[in-house]
Order: C-alpha cells, then structure tokens, then sequence
C-alpha cells in the first residue's frame, strides 16, 4: 500500500508540473492534454494494481481479466459518448 501511495504522489507531482507549465508557458492544448493524461493514467493504475492483486487472490484470473476487460470497454465507451 506505501508504494502506490507513492506512485500516486508521484502522479500528483505530475498533475501539478503541468499546471505550473500551463500558467507559466502557455503551451498549446494538446501539450496540455498529454501531461494531463499522463498524470491521470499514472494514478489510475496505481489503483487499479491495488486493486487487481486483490481481485486476483480472492477470484482468480479469469475473474480478473474478465472484470478488467470489461471495465476498458466500458471507459473507452463512456469515453466515446462523452467526446
């Protein structure tokens, strides 16, 4: 648990470079999107492998792979309606 919380800080740092450069420079929006994605994806997985090792030892990894096959499907389609 200590290292995601440490991944996650990371990730923050991460959220946190990029609105310094986005004040400061003024960098064009897809700059801007990359460095947000990046931050939000790190911190995003560090939660997800939390949570996938515990999913794994309590159902196995078909469970697994179903439940995180599903659940990409889902954003990327949620994703999708949204845009």
């Amino acid at each position: 648990m200590f290292e995601a919380a440490i991944w996650g800080f990371v990730a923050g740092a991460a959220l946190l470079v990029g609105a310094v450069i986005g004040l400061r420079f003024k960098p064009r929006q897809w700059v801007i999107a990359l460095v947000m994605a990046f931050g939000v994806g790190a911190l995003i997985s560090a939660v997800a492998y939390e949570l996938t090792v515990e999913a794994y030892a309590r159902g196995g990894g078909d469970a697994v792979l179903v439940g995180l096959t599903l659940g990409a499907g889902l954003f990327f389609a949620g994703d999708l309606a949204i845009d």
